[in-house]
Order: structure tokens, then C-alpha cells, then sequence
């Protein structure tokens, strides 16, 4: 979670300095592709090129490599800079090139491709195939199903600094299947949202200007790779050996020396930034993969109930996936097109948790949203526009006014209490089933670790725990390791001095001659291939005549999955380190004293 919030930090910090910039500087003005269309490329006078038509071409590479270990510092350094995971997790003993095992194989945390040409230009696939925020993962050794989403994304690389490329690209990955008479056929892996338009359950497709990584910002539509996590990590998984990424790209447009640093007035990042701070709703330009923000304008309320009805509100970020003319030919930008008014927009909110939260409120089966440009050029501005502040500011808060309460609170508290609340107050996100229905995968807890935890603690309580050595040597004995921060979470059913635990054929126990306490344990879903019954059959915890004065029994609330007490045998008391205070994500199942 560090990660993750240090990573948005960085990317927020980004857009501020560039938007700093535009306040101070305002007053400055490998494999074969087969192409279906030819370009005609003319010189520019300030060096850059251009393509006259539009240029499509089909692309086929296999995904086999794990990503190359850095061998300089400096690469190092650029690895751990770009990589989204806690960098604790990066740093640990754990080998974070690897996310777990799969039918006794490792899985990679970052498969590349080998580079490819399109039209003198050179791309690479990367895939993540458990997505890029999973460490190192101990819970899926020896297991056939992976939960979570896998992530694939374009990358570009340029020849030189300030090389970029306006494209769009669809995108489709492909598995080996063995059919009835034993021959081997390509089928496409499916999705769950297929990003731009047009819809698919198979390909995702976008457009953004691909460009030298220092010159990229990602509200203004620059990034040097962009993809998404719409794969099922699950499917990605077991068909890793025989992945093809297959698909095509078209280019649009192609320049050089697009640098924020070396030229005056500034081009680039900083070039579009200024561009982008400078737009006025009015006939603006739209761009493919820029990010807009609707906003509440005078004398246009027809405009805006028509986007409303088309669930786009005031305030919210939206990004265009892909753009189309009235004719339904793809464009890049509403100046490629005489009619722009007629141009049509694939619009999607920023972030996975906005689209879902507007699945649910307003029951959008799916994204995008295709909406004519007129319907916005009066009323979208962009993230840079001062105009987009207030309504961003009001639009948050009506959305999650409990998250971003909590998050101006925490911002807001003295150095004192931040320091206590660090050492003695964590959060944790529940990584598996274990706990289901009580805590579902995904729940993120507020704990509080003060000395003296399991004093404060009664049977039938929810901890947080360190793992005993039996755990232990059960995790490293199938391959995987633990970082000195890892927690488990449980229920308490037996205390020091309880008799004649027992477990009986269908996984339940009774202490001291009752059912355990706790829910009904019966309420989850069952792990298609039951792996627990071979560990329940050897477990150190089915019998066991009395617990010691400094032992504790555990139980997950879902029987079918948790490994707990019944395979590796009684908790030390004083490996109890916590106890959840409260449930805080997702926001409609807050709940205090679980």
C-alpha cells in the first residue's frame, strides 16, 4: 500500500511540477508486420516528421522471457523507481522477479517480448501475469487457480530523446489449446473491458501519443507504455509457455525532438502541459488519450443533462480511449477531421475504482461511452485548467466523502501523532478467501498493534498474528518464502487449557466438547480441487488433547480454503500482534469492532 500511495504521490507531483512550470513560463509562447496502408512521410521545418495517412500494421510476438535482471546501478535504480509494488517487497529477501509457482513453474513477475519494427519504429509487449502491484506470493504455491487480474501493456522505444508517435493499437493475447484430435490451436484469452472502442471480449484497444519516458504525462495523453489490467491472471497463468501477443498498430503522426528542456517555447511534456493549461471550452481540440473534465458552464444545461444521461458528470475525470470521425474512421485528434464537431469520443473514467463505483451506483454494464465532441467542446476542460479544480474537489467529496475526510485528517495531523499512529496503528489488506464471508478478498483493516495485544483479546476475536515455525517451515517447504512484516488473520476459538479438540470428517472442530465459536464456516466457496483435505489429513491440529497456558487455537472463517490451526497445530499466544479496529474499504461495507 506504500507503494501504491508513494507511486500516485510521484505521478501527482509530476503534474504539479509541470503545471508549475506553465504558471512561471506563461508568458513563453525482430518480427515481420505487415502493413495494410502506406505512409507518405514530409519534413517539418523544426525537424519533426510527420505522416501524411494514417499507418496500420499487424504485429504477432510470443511471450516466453521473464524481464531481464538490471546489471548496472543505474538500471537498477530505474527498475525500483518504476516499479509499483511496496518497495519494501522489491528490497525483501523474497526474489521479486518471481510472483509464485504454477504446476511446480515460476511465475514471472514481468514477461517481455522481443522488439519489434513498425514503420521504422520499435515497440515491445510487456506482460504482467498477476498484474503489476502482487509480490512475491506464497498463497498460490502448488495451487491450479489464480485469482486477480494480469496486465499487459505497449511500450515504446525510441531511436533518441524526443522521438514520439501519435498511434492507436488493439491488443489481444493468445493461448496454445490442444483440441479433441490433439491439434494445437491460437485462441484469444478474454477480457473484461476491452478500454476504447469498438467493444470486444477479446481485444483491448487505445490511443496515446507514445513518447522518451521523461517527457511523458500521462493527463495530457504522453506515457512511454500504456495497457491495462483487463486479463484474468487466471487464464494468463496456465497458459504462460505458449502466449502470443498479436494485434495491430496504426500511427498517425511521428516527430522528433519533442523536448521540454532544449527548446524555447517548450515542447513536449511541458508543451503540452502549457497547451493544456491554456484550453478554453469553445471549440477546443480533443486528443486521444488526454484526459477531460466536464464542468459546470452557464447557458449550457441542455449539454450537460445529454452527458449526464450518458453517465458524464461534472467534475469527473475522463479519458479518451479512442476517437473516430462522423464516419466511423479512426482520428487522433478532432483537427484530423473537417467536421469536428461530428467527431465521436471513447470516453472512460480514470481509475478502475471510479468505473466500478458507477457500474454499481448507475448500473453501467460497461465502458466506454462514445459522446460527440459538440456535446463537450462548451463544457470540458483538463486536469491542468484552473476551471477543473473546484468541481474535481466537489465531485470527490460527493463520491467518498469518508475516504477523503480520513485522507485531509491524516494530512492534516501533527508529526506526534503521525509517529504513534505509525509504530502502533497499520493497515492491511486481506490478500485471500481464508476469511470469508466475514472478510472478503480485498478488505483493507485499520489494526492496532499496541503492546500487549492478546491481553486485550477474548475467544471468538479476529488477530492479527506472526506465523508459528510449523507455518513457516509449511511455506518454505513448498518453495516460498516470508518477509519479516508478514501478517496472518484469524479467529481465536481455543484458549490456554481448553480440552479434546477435535476435527471431524467434514472439517469442523469441537473444543472442549462444543462447536467452535465463530460463524458459519460453510458460507465460501469451496477451492475447486480441495487441496486443504490432504492438509487436513496431515495436520498437526485434528487431535489434540489439551492447549498449553501459552497456546491459542485458530480458525479461518471459511473451512474449504484456510490453512490454519487444524493443519499446523496450536499459535504461541505471544505471536499476537494486533486486532482489527475497523473495515475501511470498500466504503459500503465500513464497519467498526469486526
Amino acid at each position: 500500500m506504500k507503494g501504491m500511495v508513494l507511486c500516485y504521490r510521484l505521478s501527482i507531483g509530476l503534474d504539479l511540477l509541470l503545471l508549475c512550470i506553465f504558471l512561471i513560463s506563461n508568458h513563453v509562447e525482430g518480427f515481420s508486420t505487415t502493413p495494410t496502408t502506406q505512409a507518405k512521410q514530409v519534413k517539418l521545418a523544426n525537424d519533426a516528421t510527420i505522416n501524411n495517412k494514417p499507418s496500420t500494421h499487424i504485429f504477432s510476438v510470443p511471450l516466453k522471457n521473464p524481464r531481464p535482471k538490471p546489471e548496472s546501478f543505474v538500471d537498477k535504480f530505474k527498475e525500483l523507481w518504476n516499479d509499483p509494488r511496496p518497495i519494501s517487497a522489491v528490497l525483501s529477501d523474497n526474489d521479486s522477479s518471481s510472483v509464485g509457482q504454477i504446476d511446480d513453474e515460476e511465475i514471472p513477475y514481468c514477461i517481455v517480448s522481443d522488439e519489434f519494427n513498425i514503420d521504422d519504429e520499435k515497440f515491445q509487449i510487456l506482460l504482467y501475469p498477476r498484474g503489476r502491484f502482487v509480490g512475491s506470493d506464497t498463497s498460490i504455491v502448488g495451487s491450479s487457480f489464480i485469482a486477480g487480474s494480469a496486465s499487459a501493456y505497449l511500450r515504446y522505444l525510441p531511436k533518441q530523446y524526443g522521438d514520439e508517435v501519435d498511434i492507436a493499437w488493439k491488443l489481444r493475447l493468445c493461448g496454445n489449446t490442444l483440441d479433441t484430435k490433439g491439434t494445437t490451436t491460437t485462441t484469444p484469452l478474454s477480457i473484461v473491458t476491452s478500454g476504447g472502442l469498438p467493444k470486444s471480449n477479446t481485444t483491448w484497444s487505445a490511443a496515446m501519443t507514445l513518447c522518451t519516458e521523461l517527457e511523458g504525462s500521462e493527463s495530457v495523453g504522453r506515457t512511454q507504455d500504456w495497457g491495462s489490467s483487463t486479463w484474468q491472471a487466471n487464464e494468463v497463468c496456465n497458459a504462460l509457455g505458449g502466449l502470443v501477443a498479436e494485434g495491430e498498430i496504426t500511427i498517425f503522426e511521428k516527430r522528433q525532438s519533442e523536448s521540454s528542456f532544449f527548446t524555447l517555447p517548450p515542447r513536449g511534456a511541458v508543451g503540452a502541459v502549457l497547451s493544456a493549461a491554456r484550453s478554453t471550452s469553445g471549440g477546443r481540440v480533443f486528443r486521444a488519450g488526454e484526459v477531460i473534465v466536464p464542468r459546470v458552464t452557464p447557458g449550457f444545461e441542455t449539454e450537460l443533462k445529454a452527458l449526464k444521461g450518458q453517465f458524464i458528470y461534472p467534475g469527473v475525470d475522463y479519458r479518451i480511449m479512442s476517437m473516430t470521425d462522423k464516419d466511423g474512421s479512426p482520428i487522433f485528434s478532432t483537427d484530423c477531421t473537417k467536421n469536428k464537431s461530428k467527431a465521436r469520443l471513447a470516453l472512460r473514467p480514470c481509475g478502475w475504482k471510479l468505473q466500478q463505483q458507477l457500474w454499481k451506483r448507475d448500473g453501467v454494464k460497461d465502458w466506454p461511452i462514445e459522446v460527440e465532441a459538440e456535446m463537450l467542446s462548451n463544457v470540458a476542460t483538463t486536469r491542468f485548467n484552473i476551471d477543473s479544480a473546484i468541481p474535481r474537489i466537489t465531485s470527490a467529496f460527493q463520491r467518498d466523502w469518508k475516504l477523503y475526510t480520513l485522507s485531509l485528517a491524516i494530512a492534516l495531523t501533527p508529526i506526534p501523532l503521525a509517529l504513534f499512529a505509525r509504530n502502533f496503528v497499520s493497515f492491511y489488506a486481506i490478500p485471500s478467501a481464508s476469511m470469508e464471508p466475514t472478510l472478503l478478498r480485498g478488505d483493507v483493516l485499520v489494526v492496532e498493534k499496541l503492546p500487549g495485544a492478546y491481553q486485550r483479546t477474548k475467544r471468538g476475536d479476529i488477530v492479527l498474528f506472526n506465523p508459528p515455525e510449523s507455518l513457516t517451515k509449511i511455506i518454505t517447504n513448498n518453495g516460498s518464502k516470508l518477509s519479516s512484516t508478514s501478517l496472518f488473520v484469524k479467529r481465536i476459538v481455543g484458549l490456554p487449557g481448553d480440552q479434546n479438540i477435535r476435527l471431524d470428517d467434514e472439517g469442523n472442530v469441537e473444543i472442549n466438547g462444543k462447536s467452535a465459536v465463530g460463524p458459519d464456516r460453510t458460507l465460501c466457496a469451496d477451492e475447486p480441487l480441495r487441496l486443504i483435505d490432504r492438509q487436513l489429513r496431515e495436520g498437526n491440529g485434528k487431535e489434540l488433547k489439551e492447549l498449553g497456558l501459552s497456546d491459542v487455537y485458530v480458525l479461518g472463517d471459511c473451512k474449504a480454503v484456510s490453512v490454519d490451526s487444524r493443519v499446523w497445530g496450536a499459535l504461541p499466544k505471544e505471536n499476537v500482534v494486533g486486532k482489527p479496529i475497523a473495515r475501511i474499504w470498500p466504503l459500503n461495507r465500513f464497519k467498526v469492532n469486526l
